[in-house]
């Protein structure tokens, strides 16, 4: 289908969605179809980025039922809430690495699960003494044990899912019984329930600031940052490679499969043609594993890629710490390796989508221009004070330490601004928005039926 057609589609399902909600009387059901709306334009990357009149119109229907809440005097808890915890991808170290550095500076801290979580999270959270609760309960039972968990809190930070209505809506109990609420915007470039309601955005990226300007309607902003892992770059340099045996210098790219969208985007398959094909490089490919797309490429470039699923944390870091080079994925770019790679002074490659963070001089404007900067980086080398710079800024700017650092600075008042200059002028905002049109790709959630007799 064609863009026209497409946009079409999306109306027709958005309408169809809300009329639903606005017609529902029954709360878990009502709860139910607003997680639909939510998974229906996060997963759609349509040009909808929140929708507040709903979340009102959601919270005043129910709240001439809710009880009373009365929050407990002299609260000291810091409350993390995490919908769901990953052993991959960058939204759940952000989290997690956040709550254990506050433990582990004596702070008053808990975190909320209220959906799931690996066991390797649950594990290493438990390892750092971490007060973990989970709620098992769901729609309105939930959002209620969620609300009265929320009234002995001094602050709740939030890392939910977009679609996650029912802490949004526990967090609009909390907001209006002066409980301040923060949502971390890891979502920067999809659909998000919850923002809009919050004391403050706690923003990641430059592109996440003004994305939240832009289509979020904050109520205020503070830059959080993405923190990068606590490294000891000699020993991880020593770390034994396991099972992954590569007997010549390597590039490295680290991402999840949806990063490198590999399904609707051919970009990153020219890349891999171009840099493992032509110019005979190794390239280790984190994340995506034997992904189908991979096998049209020629015979030199599958010789030449190492490709692999998820691996534990601390291997991919000392792969990472023994490369030559980090490839940033594309086409969406940006996230916690990156930040990894700088702050173990790797050279960093990528092409220019939608960006926004510290470094940026790293991407390339064009994918020619991404090339010739690797034939350039393997027969000259790389700026070792450009590595130099980026290393310090992250070691001091974006550490685990300086990101707590914000946090708690927001929380007592004092919103903190982005740490580093930015050219708005080259953040397209609407990127990931265009190229999802051009794709067939089409998320219908099951709760609706299109051209379908009822």
């Amino acid at each position: 289908m064609d863009k026209e057609q497409k946009s079409l589609l999306v109306q027709k399902i958005d309408e169809t969605l809300l009329n639903a909600i606005y017609s529902c009387r029954d709360a878990n059901k009502l709860f139910d179809l607003a997680r639909h709306y939510g998974c229906f334009h996060w997963f759609n990357l349509t040009d909808h980025w929140s929708h507040p009149d709903l979340e009102n119109h959601i919270f005043n229907l129910i709240e001439s039922r809710l009880p009373h809440f009365t929050p407990s005097e002299n609260r000291t808890t810091v409350t993390h809430v995490l919908s769901e915890g990953y052993d991959t991808g960058g939204h759940t170290p952000l989290c997690v690495n956040l709550v254990k550095e506050q433990k582990a500076h004596n702070d008053d801290v808990e975190l909320i699960i209220t959906r799931s979580a690996t066991q390797n999270i649950i594990d290493d959270l438990r390892k750092a003494q971490v007060p973990i609760k989970s709620s098992p309960a769901t729609g309105v039972a939930q959002m209620l044990q969620l609300a009265q968990a929320f009234m002995q809190s001094k602050a709740v930070i939030l890392h939910i899912n977009p679609d996650d209505i029912i802490t949004c809506l526990a967090v609009m109990i909390a907001e209006r019984q002066g409980i301040p609420c923060y949502f971390v915007n890891h979502a920067n470039i999809h659909f998000a329930y919850g923002p809009s309601q919050c004391s403050a955005i706690l923003e990641i990226t430059a592109s996440s600031w003004l994305s939240s300007q832009q289509y979020r309607h904050p109520k205020s902003q503070s830059f959080l940052g993405i923190p990068a892992s606590d490294l000891d770059i000699e020993a991880l340099q020593k770390y034994g490679k396991a099972d992954i045996v590569i007997d010549s210098p390597y590039f490295i790219s680290v991402g999840t499969p949806l990063k490198y969208r590999f399904g609707s985007s051919n970009d990153f398959l020219e890349f891999i043609e171009f840099l493992c094909g032509k110019m005979k490089q190794k390239l280790l490919l984190i994340g995506p594993g034997d992904h189908a797309a991979l096998a049209s490429l020629s015979a030199d470039a599958r010789e030449n890629l190492i490709a692999k699923g998820p691996i534990p944390r601390e291997q991919t870091l000392a792969l990472m710490a023994n490369a030559k080079a980090y490839i940033d994925s594309f086409p969406e770019c940006g996230g916690t390796s990156v930040v990894n790679a700088m702050r173990i002074g790797l050279p960093v490659f990528g092409f220019r989508q939608s960006e926004g963070m510290y470094g940026e001089d790293f991407l390339a404007e064009s994918f020619d221009q991404l090339c010739q900067k690797i034939k350039d980086f393997l027969s000259k080398g790389y700026d070792q004070d450009i590595i130099k710079t980026r290393r310090n800024f992250i070691k001091t700017e974006l550490s685990i330490q300086a990101c707590c650092d914000r946090l708690n600075k927001t929380i007592e008042g004092q919103m903190c601004p982005i740490p580093y200059e930015f050219d708005p002028n080259k953040i397209d905002l609407d990127y990931y928005h265009k190229k999802w049109l051009e794709t067939d790709d089409l998320y219908i959630p099951p709760a609706i039926k299109i051209n379908k007799s009822s």
